[in-house]
């Protein structure tokens, strides 16, 4: 007799079997509500599969209400054999569409790290770019109510959430746009805040802000403020607008240094204008991370191939972040209504 193991078994039916065995422990009493469930690891040992297997088994009794995961956690059942109602019904979507204002660097990163977290929901991805165009954003919502879908939503910059959006959206900005619905915020201004402090206890006492296009508002305000917070010269936070890319940052930096000598701290709203920020500096024979310092934001793979210290914005936390809410709106019928704050960490590397 063949063993689990041994079955040709396509993991697609896999999963269901799983699923079915797992789901009818649960309602047996086996497992009660409040207790935890056998880790993925376990699991996986149990049926002779891979944990992606598992791991869509386990999604299919997340949707149905038998179960809730907590990431770092564990897996708890929620059922109550007793409870006289059904399972909660799921919210189902079509697909969620991403709409985003721009695809910039930092977007595309953001984007990356959104369509593998729901792929595990499984969900199928649509993306769409406003370009800051209220007009042409509310009309992307209303397509996606139309048919539906879940909207993750990127609002023009400096607007609150706009009038007329649709129930079924997750906003993920720069900044806490307030409404009823569940937001995952970036706060950039923390993030520039932080980015002060690290330039600060290495010594540099007046630094600048390159801001290509039009950068995050907290940027600028986080900046500012944590500079009066240290108690710096009023002149010692030095903002300056430039060109995207890295011929923008040089162009400012040089520019920078002409009017203020002093200046050898530059942190820049992308990791390209810091690339340029970083080639500048080094054109006038002085050293990043020694007798100068240049930190980017984004902690783009660009950063990274640089060796240059970048702000993280934590993409990888929002997304997990919307994951999780998506996963407990179409378990539990409905989106919450909660605020998750994504604080930014500065990645010192050798500039």
């Amino acid at each position: 007799m063949k063993t689990r193991a041994q079955e040709p078994a396509d993991s697609r039916y896999l999963y269901e079997q799983i699923y079915s065995e797992l789901k009818e422990e649960i309602l047996s009493g086996k497992y009660r509500k409040g207790d935890w469930f056998p880790p993925e690891r376990v699991l996986k040992d149990r049926f002779a599969t891979t944990h992606l297997t598992v791991r869509n088994a386990l999604a299919k009794l997340v949707l149905e209400g038998y179960i809730e995961r907590y990431s770092g956690k564990g897996t708890v059942v929620i059922y109550a054999r007793e409870s006289a109602s059904a399972p909660r019904k799921a919210l189902r979507f079509p697909w969620a569409h991403v709409i985003l204002e721009d695809l910039d660097e930092a977007n595309a990163a953001l984007l990356e790290k959104l369509e593998a977290q729901l792929r595990k929901v499984p969900l199928p991805v649509r993306i769409s770019c406003h370009g800051g165009d209220v007009v042409l954003q509310q009309g992307l919502c209303r397509e996606a109510e139309r048919n539906g879908a879940l909207v993750i939503l990127q609002p023009a910059r400096g607007l609150p959430r706009p009038e007329g959006t649709p129930p079924a959206v997750i906003v993920i900005s720069a900044f806490d746009t307030g409404g009823s619905g569940p937001r995952v915020f970036i706060d950039d201004a923390e993030g520039a805040r932080r980015t002060v402090r690290s330039l600060a206890d290495r010594g540099h006492r007046r630094m600048a802000l390159l801001a290509a296009a039009m950068p995050s508002p907290g940027l600028q305000r986080g900046f500012l403020e944590e500079i009066a917070a240290r108690r710096l010269p009023a002149d010692a936070g030095i903002v300056r607008s430039c060109s995207p890319g890295a011929e923008g940052g040089a162009a400012a930096t040089r520019t920078v240094r002409a009017a203020v000598p002093d200046c050898r701290a530059f942190f820049c709203s992308s990791d390209e204008t810091a690339a340029g920020a970083l080639a500048a500096i080094r054109d006038e024979g002085m050293t990043p991370g020694g007798d100068a310092a240049v930190i980017g934001f984004g902690n783009t793979r660009l950063a990274r191939s640089l060796r240059l210290s970048s702000v993280d914005p934590g993409f990888e936390k929002a997304a997990e972040r919307l994951f999780a809410t998506v996963q407990a709106a179409m378990s539990q019928g409905a989106l919450s209504t909660e605020v998750f704050p994504i604080i930014p960490e500065v990645c010192v590397r050798d500039t």
